[in-house]
């Protein structure tokens, strides 16, 4: 036996004491129990801890187990002390075939491996939860951190398992006002439901959409209707650990009572489980009946559904007949009525409507029933917002339902909003970020602001916003468009606006892409390239704009004179000119009259239209004309009356100035707009061609680096 090697005499040793044999049997036996242990876990409720006792005892019982097999046999009179091998046992167990030796190994080692890849993958998911938190720069070993995490909730569509159009509604009802319910409660951070919407008929792992969402805790459910009874299922699950912190299956007859019974008794539940500090009176608010009227319940909530598919006058007219419904069958559903004067002063924001006396009447209704309520404030708010145009009083009014209702994005978003409008940047950010933590996914917020990033030439921030927001929604209206001008003008990267208008995220019609393809082409001084690109626009990119915006809006008769203009073509930008002074007299002719002061800009849109549009005629006269509309413009709609979204009418002064030679206007009103928010930018000062008259002026010079200097990437 001198001539085995010594690891040949181990392993016939191991072989010969049957601890392979052990080690494959302890190794898939283990393996099975975890597994049965994990699946086991969230049926049975266990505690989060069990898995990991289970994997420990396993653990530690796989050595001892070893030990024994390697000191002890099984006889016929018992477990004995194994004795010791001869030299000629052992050597015929190593000089044994292959086939023989290496199946005992190989079982061995194959169950070790599945059992130790059980235990490894079980433990690691059980501590997700604290690497989660220390991810978000929260100590993993503070509890504090981990019940905080906990406290930023999402509420997930609730399943309908009835599978008819009924029930689906009375699902989708149930859900956002068990939404609105929960964000009364001050210490929880409720994900909104534009974000968790896109979870609907999702089977995905509780854990990756809570990751998605930023929170810690997941609401999910089914509701079933039938025979005027309704059966609800609902649970409470911590997504670091799939623990069930709290489940409750709720069976009873369909009215509008019990409806609101049940959400109370959930909200409670979850702020409970979840150690939120529940005041008397919130708690009393939680599961206040909102109508005791079933079909004027199901009408208010045909409105919200009606409400995030709106985007025409013809949308928001049904929109607004759904909550009239609701309100007539219920006169006292304030919530209802705080819809509807949401919607009709939005058709007046819109220019849609002038006359404001039915929101007014509706807004009027409300107060009778909800005086200094959370729904008559926010109200009030986006009444005075949409509707009068007042800022300061719609700050206030929406200052007061955010103290009564902290949780609510649609609140925040509001008052930001308006902050902005204020020149109250600072607020208006805090505000706005603090709603985008609530409703994540909702690509218009996210989108909007970046636009405000933007305008504090925060480029790195603001760029971010954009491209999250054409992830979350890739066929979004004209945001790719906007993305793509801000990314010209406002950061001068023309690589990265082409790089855009490639791949037409956001960019909904070709006429969009034709506009941003002509801004491209202009900057570049392709002017042949920008007259194709203007001469196929059509739709709204072509006409004249209906309310101030921050785009840059040009109609295409105007693209089509400057790039005329500028390729030194006057005959032809002439007469594209006057189709321009045309277009513009006719939209202001049909203007209305606003009086000294402008509410939204829309009158002064063709004022400032028609300035630029004489200016590039540039004929007998014109010029004067040209600078008294254009700062006609500028005086009804200027930066103290809107910080936000007044850049257009500046920008269109600001060309009338430079085509009508007027470079000491000019120097002036761009130093102007480089001292205070706005997206005016670097691609304006380096690469517009329009502004080469200015560029040996020591004045316009010391502008770049003062814009280099007020960016953050």
């Amino acid at each position: 036996m001198s001539n085995t090697p010594a690891y040949q005499r181990f392993f016939a040793e191991l072989k010969r004491r049957k601890v392979f044999r052990i080690m494959a049997v302890y190794g898939a036996v283990g393996f099975l129990l975890l597994q049965v242990v994990e699946l086991l876990i969230p049926a049975l409720l266990l505690p989060e801890w069990t898995y990991r006792l289970v994997a420990l005892l396993m653990i530690v019982g796989f050595p001892i187990a070893i030990i024994l097999a390697w000191a002890f046999e099984s006889t016929p009179d018992g477990f004995q002390r194994t004795d010791a091998a001869s030299e000629a046992e052992l050597s015929a167990i190593a000089s044994a075939p292959p086939a023989k030796r290496w199946p005992a190994g190989v079982a061995a080692l194959v169950a070790t491996g599945l059992f130790a890849g059980a235990v490894y993958t079980g433990l690691r998911a059980s501590s997700d939860d604290g690497e989660r938190v220390a991810a978000t720069g929260a100590p993993a070993d503070q509890a504090s951190a981990v019940e905080a995490s906990r406290q930023a909730v999402a509420v997930l569509p609730f399943s309908d398992l009835a599978g008819t159009d009924d029930s689906r509604a009375f699902a989708l009802g149930l859900h956002d006002d068990l939404l609105t319910q929960l964000t009364q409660v001050p210490d929880l951070k409720v994900t909104s439901r534009t974000s968790v919407m896109a979870y609907a008929d999702q089977n995905r792992p509780v854990r990756e959409i809570a990751a998605e969402l930023g929170v810690g805790s997941i609401v999910e459910g089914g509701v079933r209707t039938s025979g005027g009874r309704v059966r609800l299922n609902v649970q409470l699950i911590d997504a670091a650990t799939d623990e069930h912190l709290w489940a409750h299956t709720y069976d009873s007859e369909l009215t509008a009572e019990t409806v609101f019974e049940i959400q109370g008794e959930i909200a409670r539940a979850v702020a409970t489980a979840l150690e939120a500090t529940l005041s008397e009176e919130t708690g009393a608010a939680l599961g206040a009946v909102l109508t005791e009227n079933i079909d004027a319940w199901n009408a208010y909530h045909e409105g919200k559904v009606l409400e995030e598919r709106s985007g025409d006058p013809k949308a928001e007219r049904a929109t607004i007949e759904a909550y009239r419904r609701a309100v007539e069958l219920d006169p006292g559903f304030k919530a209802a009525w705080a819809r509807l004067v949401r919607a009709q002063a939005w058709l007046l924001r819109g220019g849609y409507e002038s006359d404001t006396l039915p929101a007014r009447r509706s807004l009027d209704s409300l107060r009778a029933i909800d005086p200094g309520g959370a729904d008559a404030l926010y109200a009030e708010g986006v009444y005075d917002y949409y509707a009068k145009g007042d800022y300061e009083a719609a700050a206030e009014a929406l200052a007061g339902a955010r103290r009564i209702r902290p949780g609510d994005p649609e609140i925040l978003q509001h008052e930001g909003w308006v902050l902005r409008r204020l020149g109250r940047w600072d607020e208006a950010m805090e505000l706005i970020d603090r709603a985008i933590q609530l409703d994540p996914r909702n690509p218009t917020l996210v989108w909007n602001q970046g636009l405000n990033n933007y305008r504090l030439r925060r480029y790195g921030a603001g760029r971010r916003q954009f491209e999250l927001s054409l992830e979350l929604d890739p066929e979004s209206p004209e945001v790719g468009g906007f993305f793509t001008e801000l990314l010209l003008f406002e950061e001068g990267d023309s690589t990265a606006a082409r790089r855009q208008l490639e791949t037409g995220r956001g960019l909904e019609t070709p006429g969009e892409k034709k506009a941003v393809a002509y801004w491209l082409a202009y900057m570049a001084r392709d002017y042949g390239a920008a007259i194709e690109a203007a001469r196929g626009m059509y739709g709204e990119p072509a006409e004249i704009e209906k309310s101030s915006t921050v785009r840059r809006s040009h109609s295409r008769f105007q693209r089509l004179a400057l790039a005329y203009h500028m390729a030194g073509d006057e005959r032809a930008a002439t007469v594209w000119a006057d189709s321009a002074v045309a277009e513009a007299e006719a939209a202001l002719a049909r203007a209305p009259d606003t009086g000294p002061r402008d509410r939204f800009g829309v009158a002064s849109v063709p004022h400032a239209y028609l300035g630029l549009s004489l200016a590039l005629r540039g004929g007998p006269g014109d010029a004067e004309e040209a600078v008294r509309e254009a700062e006609e413009a500028v005086r009804m709609y200027g930066y103290d009356r809107d910080a936000a979204d007044t850049d257009l009418f500046q920008w269109l002064l600001l060309r009338t100035y430079v085509l009508t030679g007027r470079p000491d206007d000019a120097i002036a009103l761009l130093e102007e707009l480089m001292s205070r928010p706005g997206v005016f930018g670097l691609g304006d000062l380096k690469l517009d061609p329009l502004y080469d008259p200015l560029r040996d002026d020591p004045r316009f010079q010391a502008l770049i680096p003062l814009a280099e200097a007020q960016i953050e990437w």
